[in-house]
C-alpha cells in the first residue's frame, strides 16, 4: 500500500523507515538522470544525452558520462573528463576536468575528478578557476542548504561552512550510512542509492539541522536502483537494468 511504513535496520545507517512509492514507468532506458529547476536530463548507455520535453525524451548532440541541471544551468562531463555547458543549442567546452559534476547549489558548480579531488566554483559566470576544497571524494552534490559528498568506501560527508556566496566551506562532517550515489534537490532535500541498489531519502533536514536525522528507504515493487534524483515533488529512479520511473512523494 502507498505510504505503508515498516521498520528495519540498515548496516551502519541506524534506524530507518520504509516508504512504498507510487510510481509510473517512463519510456526509455538511462544510466544516469538529473532533475532540477523544473527540467530533467539523462544519459543513455552509449553516452547519448536526452532531455524531457512535453513528456517525450528529446535527443541532444554529443556524448557524456554525467549530466546535471539546476540553478547553475545545464552541465556535463564526458569520458575524457572534459566539462561542457549547454547554451540551449550546443555544448560549449569549459576549462578544467571532472569525472562527476553538479549544478544544484544556489549558484554553485561542483564536482570531483578522477583523483577524487573535490572542486567547487561559486559562480560559473566568472572565470573558470576551479578551487580545490580539500578531502578525497568520489561524488559531490550541492543544494541551497549545503553540499554532500561520498568517498571511495561510500562513506557520507556533509561540507561545513558553505554559504550562499561561497561553496568552499571549512571542513567535513561524517553522516551515518553508506551510499554510492548522492543527489541534493533544488529545495535542499537529499536522496541516494546504496551499492546494493537501495534508494534512500534523508529526513529531518532544516535550516537549523542541515544534516537531518534519519534515512527512509524508498521501495517500488522489487526493483533495485542505480540512480536517483528529485525535483518538484517527484522522485526519478533508474533501475539497475536502465528502466526509468517517475514517483510521487
Amino acid at each position: 500500500m502507498r505510504g505503508a511504513l515498516l521498520l528495519l535496520l540498515l548496516p551502519l545507517a541506524g534506524r530507518c523507515t520504509v516508504t512504498v512509492l507510487n510510481c509510473q514507468s517512463v519510456p526509455g532506458s538511462l544510466v544516469q538522470i538529473d532533475a532540477g529547476s523544473g527540467q530533467v536530463f539523462g544519459v543513455a548507455g552509449g553516452g547519448g544525452i536526452v532531455t524531457l520535453l512535453g513528456g517525450v525524451w528529446s535527443q541532444l548532440p554529443g556524448a557524456l558520462t554525467h549530466v546535471t541541471v539546476g540553478p547553475a544551468g545545464v552541465w556535463g562531463v564526458n569520458i575524457h573528463q572534459m566539462i561542457f555547458g549547454w547554451n540551449g543549442a550546443s555544448w560549449v567546452q569549459k576549462p578544467g576536468g571532472l569525472m562527476q559534476i553538479d549544478a544544484g547549489g544556489v549558484q554553485y558548480l561542483a564536482g570531483v575528478n578522477a583523483n577524487q579531488g573535490v572542486f567547487c566554483l561559486s559562480s560559473p559566470n566568472l572565470a573558470f578557476n576551479w578551487p580545490e576544497i580539500g578531502g578525497r571524494m568520489s561524488y559531490y552534490s550541492c543544494g541551497p542548504l549545503g553540499c554532500w559528498a561520498l568517498n571511495s568506501t561510500d562513506d557520507i560527508h556533509f561540507r561545513l561552512g558553505v554559504s550562499p556566496g561561497s561553496c568552499v566551506g571549512t571542513g567535513w562532517q561524517h553522516v551515518p550510512g553508506k551510499l554510492s550515489v548522492i543527489e541534493v534537490g533544488t529545495d535542499g532535500s537529499v536522496y541516494g542509492v546504496t551499492r546494493q541498489g537501495t534508494a534512500l531519502r534523508r529526513d529531518g533536514i532544516t535550516d537549523l539541522n542541515q544534516t537531518g536525522v534519519s534515512w527512509t528507504e524508498l521501495q517500488y515493487k522489487c526493483y533495485k536502483f542505480r540512480h536517483v534524483t528529485y525535483d518538484l515533488s517527484l522522485v526519478w529512479l533508474i533501475t539497475t537494468e536502465g528502466a526509468i520511473f517517475r514517483c510521487d512523494v
